[in-house]
């Protein structure tokens, strides 16, 4: 099935065979034998955790071809999985502490990308994530780095990080700033905090889609104003669960709010981290939610329409994915 990614992290979307080899290059790790270690070391205990994995593997990027190598093989395991477009997330500022530049990992990043392009039959726009957990006083400055590289790799911005400790009233002059600079815009809500981060995002950064937003479903307002607007939601539900925002697959809204009406993606954040990729969520949702063949489909649209592309690549995206649903159904 060609698959559209809208919610994928790169520094979180690593291949295990590439990190380790960098584990290696780098001196080691002595709880880190082998691949299998490492595999384990990703096993999460809750949220914290995860954050703490998040900043143990990166410091082992430590020049730029460590960057444009890991995109590469990231990038050539998605197109095996016949994903045609993805807008993935990069945030460039987690690994100053390493003495590089924002510069140079950004370019980095970006040639990684073309020479994927280039080599399979993938396609990506990067969403610049700048991390609320670096506060509202240094956004303006990480949105200047990043804007030369606007319309040259680099299509939109994103908000990840700690919704509760840095909320969205923060960074309303930099998403701003922004919109009126062209970035299309993104920003992650109601994952860790409830219903109201979504309603910020919306009114307060103009957000044209939101990163998971699955806490809507505890408040009939915010559904009905996703619903109205036509807000997509990037919805990535073994993420929720590795991160114990849910319990389990049942308990996860993604059926009522899709039910509800609200425009839902499939997306799979952090791929080798949570241990689902894109296909397994598909499989996921197909074998446990009981979702039809036509309800994936629609699914599959709403991904394309839900992105960033120009009318023209979305009509391309549209006529492959028709292509491939009229000789299955």
């Amino acid at each position: 099935m060609p698959k559209v990614e809208l919610h994928l992290h790169l520094e979180g979307a690593f291949t295990f065979e590439y990190l380790f080899g960098l584990v290696e290059k780098y001196g080691g790790d002595p709880a880190i034998k082998d691949i299998n270690d490492l595999k384990f070391f990703f096993t999460f205990k809750d949220f914290n955790h995860f954050l703490k994995t998040w900043y143990w593997k990166n410091q082992f990027y430590k020049v730029p071809i460590d960057f444009e190598d890991s995109v590469y093989n990231t990038l050539k395991n998605l197109s095996k999985q016949n994903v045609v477009y993805a807008e993935v997330f990069f945030s460039p500022w987690d690994f100053e502490a390493n003495g590089l530049k924002v510069e140079e990992i950004t370019e980095a990043t970006i040639s990684g990308i073309k020479k994927a392009e280039n080599d399979f039959d993938i396609k990506i726009g990067l969403i610049a994530d700048i991390v609320r957990n670096y506060g509202a006083e240094g956004a303006m400055r990480r949105l200047a780095q990043v804007t030369p590289y606007l319309n040259h790799g680099v299509i939109g911005l994103g908000l990840g990080g700690d919704e509760m400790g840095f909320p969205a009233r923060y960074f309303q002059d930099v998403y701003k700033k922004a919109k009126d600079l062209g970035f299309r815009l993104t920003a992650h809500a109601g994952e860790a905090d409830g219903p109201q981060s979504i309603r910020d995002a919306i009114e307060i950064l103009n957000a044209e889609r939101i990163g998971h937003g699955v806490r809507a479903i505890e408040d009939p307002a915010i559904i009905e104003l996703l619903c109205k607007k036509q807000i997509p939601l990037e919805v990535c539900i073994t993420s929720n669960l590795q991160t114990k925002i849910y319990s389990s697959v049942t308990e996860h809204p993604l059926q009522e709010l899709y039910e509800a009406g609200v425009y839902v993606t499939v997306n799979s954040d952090d791929p080798p981290m949570f241990g689902s990729n894109i296909t397994e969520e598909y499989l996921l949702i197909s074998d446990k939610l009981g979702f039809s063949h036509n309800a994936i489909k629609t699914l599959c649209f709403n991904s394309i329409n839900a992105s960033f592309l120009d009318e023209s690549e979305k009509l391309r995206l549209q006529t492959l994915t028709n292509e491939f649903w009229q000789d299955l159904l």
